[in-house]
């Protein structure tokens, strides 16, 4: 059995009671945003009697990806190269080195787009989508899809779509890509720049909890025979993590989790799921600015539920941004388990989770349903999982009337 196993029994019988509410997260989870899409749970609760699907309201985030840029790969691997040829690597190091070798030869010419893996993801996603509703597809019925300009975003929603006119190749799919709806996909204020800012005065707590929980020693000293000639331990220590991480995202038979303990991971993962909470989610700490940079992007989404439900058409509206949009939206929506808020920074992964949240290729699902009297139920899906709407109080959940779900939405906005 792996040390880290043991380890995590360890922590799991130490924690008691309240590992039971919030899990300590998998290998896996533990990457944080880089976490790869889940499977969905297969459980729905049947709608109302009377009440049809006819129109979805989408917003989702890029598939699995390689990292966004080629010095994520090069830096780490020139440091190996560098004490290689020092002879100042041990038996572990070399290893590592001809792994981190493989890890760039793959992702040569990649940095930053979405992997083979992420393709599926969408088209799976999308699979789900017509055979949980086909309804909403029939016929030539229309599909507006709208992306960021980040061709990762452009290339998921195209095999999307791609996958929803294989099912039904009578749909009339429109796909855009323009720079004018980053207003509203990809939206972000000065000031939100300016809080997220690696100078931001939120940021100096921040590093404290960062020397405190990221411990680089232990792996230094397993790679390198000369520990002291890594100028900067602890990003050594996030550059090999983030590599670790992403493997679940590429197509290589190749793990680095064999270089660290679980409680280093875990630790690691604590620092960049506080950032994650801060610089998007509901944590006091931001004042609600974080969730108020994706007002637009809902205000989006009523107008155009509006214009569906009005004209019938189109049948599907789909937008594909970032994990950090869908994020805000979520907060600000109040989604259940999206808005949690703690003061404690030691406390923020027990009130919110990042993998959780935004793995890659997350995505929100709004449901409308309707029946002959032309009353109007939604439900929402996170990650494909019905979640709940805890500000209302419906007896229909997960099943909503929307015109309360709207009036709630509009009270949010006019409260900001």
């Amino acid at each position: 059995m792996r040390p880290y196993i043991i380890t995590l029994l360890c922590l799991l019988c130490s924690l008691g009671g309240r590992s039971q509410s919030v899990p300590l997260p998998t290998l896996e989870q533990t990457g944080s945003i880089y976490y790869a899409y889940p499977a969905p749970l297969k459980v729905a609760t049947l709608a109302p009697t009377g009440y049809e699907p006819f129109y979805i309201s989408h917003y989702g985030r890029h598939g699995s990806r390689w990292m966004t840029s080629d010095e994520r790969y090069t830096e780490v691997v020139s440091v190996f190269d560098s004490l290689y040829r020092c002879s100042e690597l041990t038996p572990l190091g070399l290893d590592v080195r001809e792994r981190l070798h493989k890890v760039w030869d793959d992702a040569r010419g990649c940095s930053g787009s979405i992997t083979p893996l992420g393709e599926r993801q969408h088209r799976e996603i999308a699979g789900r989508m017509f055979r949980n509703f086909p309804q909403v597809f029939r016929d030539d019925a229309r599909v507006d899809a709208r992306s960021s300009t980040s061709l990762r975003c452009a290339i998921s929603m195209s095999y999307f779509t791609e996958r929803l006119k294989e099912l039904n190749p009578t749909l009339h799919v429109e796909r855009r890509a323009y720079h004018r709806y980053m207003d509203y996909i990809a939206h972000t204020s000065p000031e939100g720049e300016e809080f997220a800012s690696d100078s931001a005065l939120w940021r100096r707590k921040f590093r404290e909890f960062e020397r405190k929980n990221v411990r680089p020693q232990r792996l230094m000293v397993s790679l390198f025979t000369v520990p002291s000639a890594i100028a900067d331990p602890e990003a050594m220590m996030r550059s090999l993590y983030w590599i670790a991480a992403d493997m679940q995202n590429v197509e290589l038979n190749l793990s680095f989790y064999d270089l660290f303990e679980y409680e280093e991971l875990v630790g690691i993962w604590k620092t960049v799921n506080a950032r994650m909470y801060v610089c998007n989610a509901a944590a006091p700490l931001n004042g609600g600015l974080m969730p108020r940079q994706a007002m637009p992007l809902l205000y989006n989404i009523l107008k155009s539920a509006d214009a569906a439900i009005e004209t019938g058409t189109p049948a599907a509206d789909l937008r594909f941004g970032h994990d950090t949009h869908l994020i805000r939206l979520l907060a600000l929506m109040q989604i259940e388990g999206c808005n949690n808020q703690e003061v404690d920074m030691e406390k923020f992964h027990l009130a919110w989770q990042d993998y959780r949240v935004s793995p890659m290729g997350a995505n929100l699902q709004i449901i409308f349903y309707r029946n002959r009297q032309n009353d109007i139920l939604v439900k929402f899906l996170l990650n494909e999982n019905e979640v709940r709407l805890p500000a209302l109080n419906d007896e229909k959940s997960p099943y909503y009337s929307w015109k309360e779900v709207k009036g709630f939405w509009q009270k949010v906005l006019s409260s900001y």
